[in-house]
């Protein structure tokens, strides 16, 4: 928060250092003290100071006293910042990145300690004990976490970490493995509110978690005091993550969450908390506010948190979105949470205005909470059943395949739609698992189609969950074999959307999976990124134009050119073309004057049961 640059011997050097450094020291409220000597320079303070220094001690003067100098340059840190206690608070969240230590794995006698954990290492006999020292200082509890972050490293994680006491001070310890050497760095937790049981902090970004948020706003609550709840995401981490690596995004989420602590303080005085939620997602929880003062405050948080983020001196275009939820006395503080959640799950999906007000009711909440629980019940019951919805020739009207599309079939609620499937099996982490069920239900239920209808080709559609998986394109060909399918009648439907995280990876399992005679469709497409790079360099034989675009084909001239201009490029790439959302025959002839060769919708059917669609494909045929 201060820095001190000596220009007494090199004023040219100086003096460009304290420019560089006023860049960020207004806006971060950092204090630039100039060390001068006005017998050497008598013009030398006014020149510090058109540079952008903050303070200056002359040496040439009697009784210059550093300490002093420093001080009150931290007077002017803490009014920046808004009092005394906040400016320790924000200190206490940088990282001393030279508090570390390595150590080669297999080889204790081959160590490296730095310097300054040394200097800091106070009672721990660091001299007898090297390797060791800090562990044989902690408490029984805090050794057996280490135990455990240890053995974390053993069985393959890349990074771990341990909140221990370090000299009387609550730290966070970060672990790496790379390189074969295990590296130790010490991080000194933020203030935040710390109760006795610090230990309820995300060990990445030393913010709250969410269980000791959770217990933060139900005390506020219990208190009388209304709570609104700000959950906040990065739309497009996984893009990132992929393009800077895990270690980057890593350290992209603690810088976001010190900004968001720091900017939270800067903007409201009341009572207040940051957590990180998980993931890319964070909670700021604000008591009192007046509710017509949240907008504002969180456009102003997102745009002063995300408006300038770098990583390895680039800059980083991270996406934010926000969901707010309201709650009085009579709410609890796991339901807020998830209003708040689901707000911002809807701002992340629906890609319009950034920020979305929940106006669910707790009931509805209640209801998400229990279908999360449910599911795993439910998959194991067979209660997850598929629907298919016939794809039809344009030209013809023959039935030429399938779409196969999730359903719950809920005793109590009746059946619900993918929609809700999906994404109570994203809240749940249970994206992989569910989406592998219904591929065996819909390869196991298409291949026991009579031999009259084995002509039929099978949809099937592929999450970014799948494609994130390593063995994705081995678990696929090997799911089809089991069920006796034939893959050539197999197309795996990916939206656009799914595609931007890894488009490399992707191509390759892709690739590999369309050599086993597989097709690929791009599903939605019209609606999304509809980058022409995933026609180039992914493997496709078919794009979907999506409903959305289907809809008013018939009557707007505009949406007839940009569906006409679809058909006419995927033409001209050799790829075929399937509208979805075909409900009149207005549409249907309007498609087939743009030679659009295959619909789907209600116009000829809408999604049906395996017994439905079986007697539906026998009359067809």
């Amino acid at each position: 928060m201060i820095a001190v640059i000596d220009v007494r011997h090199s004023e040219n050097t100086g003096l460009e250092a304290i420019e560089a450094l006023s860049a960020n020291a207004v806006e971060g409220g950092i204090a630039l003290l100039a060390l001068v000597d006005s017998n050497h320079s008598q013009e030398i303070v006014a020149r510090c100071f058109d540079a952008g220094a903050t303070h200056y001690l002359d040496f040439a003067a009697s009784g210059a006293d550093l300490e002093q100098a420093i001080k009150y340059a931290f007077r002017y840190v803490e009014n920046f910042r808004g009092g005394a206690e906040r400016a320790r608070d924000e200190q206490s969240l940088l990282t001393y990145a030279d508090l570390q230590w390595s150590m080669t794995i297999g080889s204790m006698s081959d160590y490296w300690i730095s310097d300054s954990l040394l200097a800091a290492a106070g009672d721990i006999d660091f001299a007898t004990y090297p390797v060791s020292g800090i562990y044989r200082s902690l408490s029984r509890e805090e050794k057996k976490r280490v135990r455990g972050a240890m053995g974390r490293l053993r069985d393959g994680s890349r990074q771990a970490a341990v909140p221990h006491q370090f000299n009387g001070r609550k730290v966070i310890h970060h672990l790496y493995k790379a390189d074969g050497k295990i590296v130790g760095r010490i991080e000194f937790l933020a203030g935040n509110g710390d109760g006795a049981d610090w230990t309820g902090r995300d060990l990445l970004s030393g913010l709250r978690n969410t269980a000791s948020a959770s217990t933060w706003i139900e005390q506020a609550l219990e208190a009388g005091s209304q709570m609104t709840l700000i959950a906040i995401g990065i739309k497009n981490f996984r893009m990132i993550n992929a393009a800077f690596g895990r270690h980057a995004g890593d350290q992209l989420l603690r810088i976001v969450g010190h900004k968001l602590m720091d900017q939270t303080r800067r903007q409201y005085v009341g009572p207040h908390l940051v957590a990180r939620l998980d993931g890319q997602n964070f909670l700021i929880a604000l008591a009192d506010i007046p509710d017509g003062d949240v907008s504002d405050f969180a456009n102003k948080l997102i745009a002063s948190v995300f408006s300038d983020l770098g990583l390895e001196g680039r800059p980083i275009n991270a996406v934010a979105r926000a969901g707010v939820a309201i709650g009085t006395s009579g709410s609890s503080a796991k339901t807020l949470i998830r209003k708040a959640v689901l707000a911002l799950a809807e701002a992340t999906s629906a890609d319009a205005l950034p920020i979305n007000f929940s106006t669910m009711p707790e009931a509805d909440v209640h209801l998400e909470e229990l279908l999360e629980e449910q599911l795993a019940g439910a998959m194991a019951r067979g209660e997850i059943v598929i629907a298919f919805q016939p794809q039809i020739k344009v030209d013809t009207g023959q039935l030429v395949g399938v779409e196969a599309l999730a359903r719950w079939e809920h005793p109590e609620y009746g059946l619900l739609g993918a929609p809700t499937l999906f994404a109570v099996a994203e809240r749940a982490g249970m994206m992989e698992s569910l989406s592998a069920q219904i591929h065996k239900q819909a390869l196991t239920l298409a291949a026991s189609w009579p031999a009259s209808l084995s002509f039929l080709r099978l949809s099937i559609n592929v999450t970014a969950s799948d494609l994130a998986i390593a063995t994705f394109d081995d678990d696929m060909l090997q799911q089809i074999d089991i069920a006796g399918f034939e893959p050539d009648r197999l197309t795996l439907e990916i939206t656009e959307s799914e595609l931007i995280g890894n488009l490399s990876v992707s191509a390759k399992k892709l690739d590999r999976l369309r050599e086993g005679n597989i097709s690929i469709a791009i599903d939605d497409f019209g609606t999304g990124y509809s980058s022409l790079s995933y026609l180039k360099e992914l493997p496709v034989d078919y794009i979907k134009i999506d409903s959305g675009l289907t809809g008013d084909i018939s009557g707007s001239a505009k949406d007839q050119v940009v569906v006409r201009s679809i058909i006419d490029m995927a033409h001209s790439l050799g790829l075929s073309v399937i509208a979805e959302g075909v409900e009149t025959e207005a549409q249907l002839n309007t498609l087939a004057e743009q030679g659009c060769e295959y619909f789907q919708g209600f116009l000829r059917s809408g999604p049906l049961s395996p017994d439905e669609f079986e007697a539906f494909a026998l009359r067809s045929n």
